[in-house]
């Protein structure tokens, strides 16, 4: 089975995320595709079965009955130990003992160092930004030249992380996420190129601000629509937008695409930027919805992205930990960004960092490398020509030494047992048909989703429990949980002939979103469920309600 599934994984790119998203399926073919979905979760003698029902948290089985289940439907889970080891060894705030559950903090971020690296509680960061203003592109790609030694060490690290190849793209810091898509946003040349084709079937702040600022400069703006429940592109529509504008002989402009939805988990394929590129536009990449070593699936030797944001944050479960975005800009396409001074909408948006390593004492210098330093100083170090010691990359390392296919094998088996365990839940009664407690928002058990779910709870009488109380809650008892906004819906519901199935791409749906990464352990899903389970008490809300009045009252 080990063999099949390094099969499966290492040829996902072409069988999977790469398959024409422009063919029609047939009722059948669905059909088959929903039995061999639900047949991945119910291999061996699994609980998680169609029939079976927990109706309320007393009735879960116990923590090791559940990974027991865990192993005997995904057998090949044993194998992602090593994950675990590291989790313990080098990523100890993320351990059960801290009572944290932190299933976002990858969402977006890819951690540069491990926990153990942190100087013995020490506040300290290990780098430091400082900020610039650049006034155009020419500026912006000239500043990123101008590296320190740990500056240079990073970029390479990162290149090769993200799988790039250096001698094609520039890497530009930013201050955050936000800020790489608002200097994009100022600097591409929407002049010349007057379209903005968007595809997020979530509210993004960032991507957002890019839409903002683009349409100050008159951008015509088109969003990507989505079907319901699964949260999938519509294919027809968005093939019309992006290939309209070659039949009118318009000109095209910018097309931002994540590969998965953050929120859903929900996949799109790589031919999407294929079609964007005959069709002349200029695409941006956003990974922030990827795992650790996804980009070594996106074939980027057959689909180079002119554009690539992503980001990092300097330690894995902290959540003042300083962090950076990353604007990558292929060399060949630089001269998109060349925005006249006039139309920038605001030049603070212009704002670039560049990074040093900081100074460090010398009973620092054990954690940052592979052994001790001599020095006092890192600066004095950086003048070694052989520097290799000052600071390892470990987060970096740590998801290299795991390899894409470890990591995916075990986001697979944990996202696809947790949204089985969350279907499983069911309000007691005799309720015609079966009241579920959960509603998942987006693609259920699909094998090709990321590691991401989104649900909604309802309680009893199937009115829905407002995601921000779940949030809320949820951080009382130290779990990660979020609410999001679902957007750009284009039908509500199955039946097309009903009135209130007509297009509202105005719909803002919110939900609960659970976001698993390389360093999630069962633990953390198991801990999740049982939270869930919770709202099977009737009284639940009003009980927290009224034991947060309490405690309030006795401050």
């Amino acid at each position: 089975m080990s063999s099949n599934f390094i099969q499966e994984a290492s040829e996902a790119c072409f069988n999977g995320c790469c398959s024409s998203p422009f063919s029609t399926q047939s009722v059948t073919k669905k059909q088959e595709e929903e039995d061999h979905e639900f047949s991945l979760i119910t291999t061996g003698a699994s609980f998680l079965t169609r029939d079976i029902k927990f109706t309320s948290q007393e009735s879960l089985p116990s923590l090791h009955t559940s990974f027991y289940d865990l192993i005997t439907a995904f057998p090949d889970y044993l194998q992602t130990n090593q994950a675990d080891h590291l989790r313990s060894t080098e990523y100890q705030n993320l351990s059960y003992s801290s009572s944290n559950v932190l299933l976002n903090h990858t969402g977006q971020q890819q951690p540069l160092f491990s926990y153990s690296q942190s100087t013995s509680g020490s506040d300290q960061s290990l780098f430091t930004l400082s900020r610039k203003q650049v006034s155009s592109g020419e500026e912006l790609l000239s500043f990123a030249t101008e590296e320190s030694r740990f500056q240079t060490r990073m970029r390479r690290r990162i290149t090769s992380f993200m799988n790039l190849e250096e001698s094609e793209y520039h890497m530009i810091l930013t201050q955050d996420r936000s800020s790489a898509f608002k200097i994009l946003a100022e600097l591409y040349c929407f002049k010349t190129c007057p379209n903005l084709l968007t595809v997020y079937n979530y509210e993004d702040e960032a991507v957002e601000e890019m839409i903002r600022i683009s349409e100050k400069k008159g951008v015509k703006h088109k969003a990507a629509e989505f079907s319901w429940p699964s949260t999938e592109i519509v294919s027809e529509k968005l093939k019309r937008n992006i290939t309209r504008s070659k039949r009118r002989r318009d000109k095209r402009g910018l097309f931002v695409f994540p590969l998965q939805s953050l929120i859903t988990g929900a996949s799109y394929s790589y031919s999407w930027m294929s079609l964007a590129h005959e069709n002349e536009w200029h695409v941006l990449l956003d990974t922030s919805a990827l795992s650790s070593k996804d980009m070594e699936t996106l074939g980027l030797s057959l689909f180079r992205p002119d554009f690539l944001i992503c980001s990092f944050t300097e330690v894995l479960g902290q959540d003042d930990s300083p962090g950076f975005g990353c604007l990558f800009v292929k060399k060949s396409s630089s001269q998109a960004l060349s925005e006249a001074p006039e139309h920038i909408t605001n030049p603070a948006n212009l704002t670039v960092v560049k990074a040093e390593a900081a100074s460090r004492t010398e009973n620092d210098e054990n954690t940052l490398g592979r052994g001790s330093v001599d020095h006092t100083d890192i600066v004095e170090v950086e003048e070694e020509e052989d520097d290799k010691a000052i600071i390892e990359f470990r987060g970096l390392d740590h998801a290299d030494s795991l390899g894409l296919v470890l990591i995916s094998r075990r986001l697979k088996s944990l996202t696809l047992w947790l949204v089985r365990a969350l279907t499983c839940l069911k309000h007691p009664g005799s309720h015609q048909p079966e009241m579920h407690l959960v509603k998942i928002c987006g693609p259920k058990t699909r094998p090709k989703r990321g590691p991401s779910v989104s649900f909604n709870v309802f309680d009893w009488q199937g009115e829905k429990v407002d995601p921000l109380v779940v949030e809320r809650l949820a951080e009382r008892e130290k779990i990660g949980l979020r609410c999001a906004y679902l957007q750009k819906i284009s039908r509500i519901g199955k039946d097309k002939k009903r009135s209130d199935e007509k297009q509202n791409l105005s719909l803002r749906v919110s939900v609960v979103c659970v976001r698993l990464g390389f360093m999630t352990s069962f633990d953390d899903v198991f801990r999740v469920w049982g939270f869930v389970s919770r709202f099977l008490d009737a009284d639940f809300v009003e009980k927290e309600k009224w034991r947060k009045k309490a405690l309030e009252e006795n401050k």
